[in-house]
C-alpha cells in the first residue's frame, strides 16, 4: 500500500507561553493556544523566531464572562449554561461552565474569532465542541428542543426516547455551531483579506467520549465542506482507564490507544479531509511519575504510528512544562533527562518521516468493528431501568464495545474499529474489509439504508458477525424501525429481514435457556458470503472466557470456509518505509519475538544498534531498519535535534542542529567513510557500528561537521 503525503507542514507542537529557547521543538508549525490581550503579541513572537503560527482556543468552555454577565449585548447568558437534572452549572476545572451552542453564542464565539483572522492566521482550531449527556436541563436547550423537534421539550432522564433524542439534539447543536463559526470566518477572511482560511476541529475519539458519557458531532461533522479536518487526542489519564477482558479488569493503554486513533483514522476515510493525531509526553498531573509518563507515551506513541494512513502530529503540548526548567511546578518531579532526549528523538524523526511503502503482517484482511456515532446518545439509562440495573459495571466501562474487540486484539487479529455512518457515504468503503463485526447493544443505526449496503456486501462474499441478544432497552426508541412497512422491535430485526434470515434467527433464539451458561449462536450462508450470530450481549465476551473465545470461533470458521486466512500472533507490526513499528501482546501469548536484521532504536536515548531485537511481551519498539532504508551516502539516521542546512560533498557532510538548551542531544549517522567529527568547530569523541558513527552533544545551536579524511 502506498500513502502519499507530500504537505510541507506534518509537525506541530501547541503552546501558550511567549517564545522561549527552552520550547524550541523545531516542528513545522507552532499552534498558539488560548484568545486573551496576549495572543497577537505571542503569535508574533513566535513568527518572528521562525515559525509559522496557527490558532486554538476550546469551543464548550472559555472565559465567557463578558457573555454571561451581560456585557456583550446587555443581556446575562446564564440559561446557555449546560445544566444537569439538579440545576447544577457543568463545569470545566472550577469557574469555566460548559456552554449550550445556541446561535447568539455562535455569533458571540463568531466575533471573538474574527480577531484572529485580523492577526493574519490562516489556520484555527477548534477544541472539544462537546457536550455531557447529563445535562439537557438549561432553559436554552429546552428552547432549542421545541424548535428542532416541534413538540414540548422532555428531561433527558424521564426514557430512552427522550435521552436518544436529547444527544440527536446535542451532537446537531455542536455541529451547527462549527459550521456557522466556520462559515462566518472562512467569508470574513476572503471579503476582507481575499484569503483561504482552514478550521480544524479538536477531538478525543468518539469510543473516549462514549465511555466518559459526552457527545461530539462526529461523521456528520466529517462530510461538511466548511470543515478542513480534525485533531484526534489519545490522553494518558484516560487512555488509563481499566479494561476489562475474560474477566480481568486493568490497564491497557497500548490497546485502547490503538482502537481510539483507529476510529479517528476511518473518521475521515473518502472525505478528503486531514487528520492530525495529537501526542502527548506527560499527563496532567504535576506530581506524575516520570517513568510512568514514558511508557505510556510509548505505547500510544506506536499505537498511533499503527494507522498507516495518518502521518501528520502534534508532538507535544505545552513544551514549557516538560523541557524549561523554571515552569517546574511546586512538588513535580524534574523530567529525567534521557526522557526528553527520546522525546525529540521521536518529534524529529516524525519531522522527516516521509510516507512511503506501507506494509504489515497486520493489514491484510482486516476485521473491521463497527462503532457509530449514536454509542454517544445511549450512555445514560431512565432511572430503575432493569437493563441499566443488569449491566452497570459494562455500561460504565464501555464493555460492550471492548467486549467485540480485544478478544480478536489480544490475539493479533488483525482489526480496524470502521464508522458505521461511512458505508452508505461510499459504498466501496466496505472493500476493505472481507469480515466485520456488528452489535446493536450500544449504539443504533439512524437509517435503514445502512442494511441494504451490508446486505450487497455480504451477498458478494463479505462475513459479518452480528453479537446480540436485543435485550437493551434503547430498542424502545421511537426510530425509524418503529415506522418501516412491518415493525420491528429492535434496528437487528430489520436487518436479519434484509438479509433474508429472520426465520432461521427466530428458531435459534428460541433454543436460548436462561439456565445456561453456553454461548448461543448460528451460521448461515447468505449469497457469496456468511453472517454468524452470536446471541449474547457483547459485554459477555469481556467478562466471559466462554463467550470471548465463541466470539473467535466465529470469526476463524467464518473466514475459513471462505479461504480468509486470519493468523492469530502475539504481535502487531507495520514497516513504513524504512520505519519499522512493532508492538507486543502479553495475554493470549507470552512468547518472546525475535528481530534479525540491522536496527536504530529510535526509542533509546543511546539510538543503539541492534542486529537482534528480542521483543519481550508487552513491549513497543519505534525502529529504523538500515536494511530496508538501503542507503548509499552519508545520511542523518536520527538525530535528537532538529536539522537543517545540510550540505554533502566529496570532502564533508555537514548540518545545523538546533534544541531546547537544556536537552542532551545524540545523533546517529550513515556514515561508510573514515572521518572526524566536530561540532561547533571542536573535535568530537563518536562511536562506530558497522557503517553508522554516534555523538553526542548539548543543546541549542550547534554546527555539525564530518570531515572525511
Amino acid at each position: 500500500m502506498r500513502y502519499l503525503n507530500t504537505d510541507p507542514e506534518r509537525t506541530y507542537f501547541r503552546v501558550k507561553s511567549f517564545f522561549s529557547p527552552d520550547a524550541d521543538l523545531g516542528t513545522d508549525a507552532a499552534i498558539i493556544y488560548g484568545l486573551d490581550s496576549t495572543t497577537e503579541d505571542r503569535l508574533k513572537d513566535w513568527e518572528n523566531h521562525g515559525y509559522t503560527t496557527h490558532f486554538m482556543t476550546s469551543l464548550s468552555w472559555g472565559d465567557y464572562s463578558d457573555y454571561l454577565n451581560g456585557k456583550y449585548d446587555g443581556r446575562k447568558h446564564l440559561d446557555e449554561i449546560q445544566t444537569t437534572e439538579d440545576g447544577t452549572y457543568v463545569l470545566h476545572g472550577l469557574s469555566s461552565p460548559y456552554m449550550v451552542p445556541t446561535l447568539e453564542f455562535t455569533d458571540y464565539l463568531s466575533e471573538k474569532l474574527l480577531k484572529i483572522v485580523d492577526m493574519g492566521v490562516k489556520v484555527i482550531f477548534l477544541e472539544e465542541p462537546v457536550f455531557f449527556t447529563k445535562s439537557g436541563y438549561s432553559d436554552a436547550f429546552k428552547t432549542e428542543w421545541e424548535i428542532y423537534y416541534g413538540s414540548p421539550w422532555q428531561a433527558p432522564g424521564s426514557s430512552e426516547d427522550a435521552q436518544f433524542k436529547a444527544s440527536r439534539l446535542k451532537a446537531f447543536l455542536l455541529r451547527r455551531c462549527i459550521v456557522n463559526v466556520s462559515t462566518r470566518l472562512k467569508y470574513y477572511a476572503k471579503k476582507k483579506y481575499n484569503c483561504q482560511i482552514k478550521i480544524y476541529s479538536v477531538l478525543n475519539s468518539f469510543i473516549n467520549y462514549s465511555q466518559r458519557n459526552i457527545i461530539t458531532p462526529g461523521r456528520d461533522l466529517a462530510t461538511r465542506p466548511q470543515i478542513d479536518g480534525f485533531a484526534a487526542q489519545v490522553r494518558p489519564e484516560t487512555a488509563k482507564i481499566p479494561k476489562i477482558y475474560n474477566g480481568i479488569r486493568k490497564e491497557r493503554v497500548f490497546e485502547t490507544a490503538y482502537l481510539e486513533y483507529g476510529i479517528m483514522q476511518e473518521l475521515v476515510e473518502n472525505t478528503y479531509k486531514e487528520m492530525i493525531f495529537i501526542h502527548n509526553p506527560s499527563d496532567d498531573k504535576p506530581t506524575q511519575n516520570w517513568q510512568e509518563s514514558r511508557a505510556n507515551y510509548e505505547k500510544i506513541l506506536v499505537a498511533s504510528l499503527l494507522s498507516p494512513k495518518i502521518s501528520k502530529y502534534e508532538v507535544c503540548q505545552s513544551p514549557e512544562k516538560i523541557f524549561r526548567k523554571k515552569e517546574q511546578i511546586l512538588g513535580a518531579k524534574p523530567v529525567p533527562s534521557a526522557y526528553k532526549t527520546v522525546l525529540m528523538t521521536v518529534i524529529n524523526t516524525l519531522k522527516k518521516m516521509r510516507q512511503t511503502e506501507v506494509s504489515g503482517e497486520n493489514q491484510e484482511d482486516t476485521v473491521g468493528i463497527f462503532m457509530s456515532d449514536t454509542a454517544m446518545f445511549q450512555r445514560e439509562y431512565p432511572d430503575g431501568n432493569g437493563y441499566s440495573f443488569a449491566y452497570a459495571d459494562s455500561i460504565a466501562e464501555f464493555s460492550c464495545f471492548y467486549g467485540l474487540c480485544l478478544p480478536l486484539m489480544l490475539r493479533g487479529l488483525p482489526i480496524r474499529p470502521i464508522v458505521l455512518e461511512n458505508i452508505t457515504d461510499s459504498h466501496e468503503y466496505l472493500n476493505n474489509y472481507k469480515i466485520a463485526v456488528l452489535s446493536y447493544e450500544f449504539m443504533k443505526p439512524l437509517s435503514p439504508a445502512y442494511h441494504y449496503v451490508l446486505s450487497s456486501w455480504v451477498r458478494d462474499g463479505g462475513i459479518l458477525i452480528y453479537v446480540g441478544e436485543d435485550s437493551d432497552s434503547f430498542n424502545k426508541t421511537d426510530e425509524w424501525w418503529k415506522h418501516c412497512d412491518c415493525t420491528f422491535s429492535s434496528p437487528a430485526g430489520h436487518l436479519f429481514d434484509v438479509l433474508g434470515i429472520a426465520p432461521k434467527i427466530k428458531a435459534m433464539r428460541k433454543k436460548r435457556s436462561t439456565l445456561s451458561r453456553s454461548p448461543n449462536y448460528g451460521m448461515f450462508e447468505v449469497g457469496k458470503g456468511a453472517v454468524a450470530v452470536l446471541d449474547a450481549n457483547p459485554a459477555k465476551c469481556a467478562q466471559d472466557k466462554a463467550f470471548s473465545q465463541m466470539l473467535i470461533k466465529l470469526v476463524s470458521s467464518t473466514a475459513e470456509k471462505r479461504n480468509i486466512e486470519i493468523e492469530q500472533k502475539g504481535y502487531f507490526m507495520l514497516n513504513r518505509g524504512p520505519y519499522k513499528i512493532f508492538a507486543t501482546l502479553n495475554e493470549e501469548f507470552k512468547d518472546n519475538i525475535p528481530l534479525n536484521g540491522n536496527f536504530i532504536n529510535l526509542l533509546s536515548e543511546k539510538l543503539e544498534y541492534d542486529t537482534l531485537i528480542v521483543a519481550e511481551p508487552n513491549s513497543y519498539h519505534f525502529l529504523y531498519d538500515i536494511d530496508a532504508a538501503k542507503l548509499k551516502k552519508t545520511e542523518i539516521i536520527a538525530c535528537s535535534a532538529y536539522t537543517e542546512q545540510l550540505i554533502s560533498d566529496e570532502k564533508m557532510f555537514s548540518f545545523s542542529a538546533k534544541a531546547p538548551s537544556d536537552t542532551n542531544c545524540v545523533c546517529r549517522l550513515w556514515l561508510k567513510e573514515d572521518a572526524e567529527v566536530f561540532v561547533n568547530g571542536q573535535s568530537t569523541s563518536f562511536t562506530r557500528e558497522k557503517n553508522t558513527v554516534f555523538f553526542s552533544f548539548a543543546g541549542g545551536e550547534n554546527k555539525i561537521e564530518i570531515i572525511y579524511k
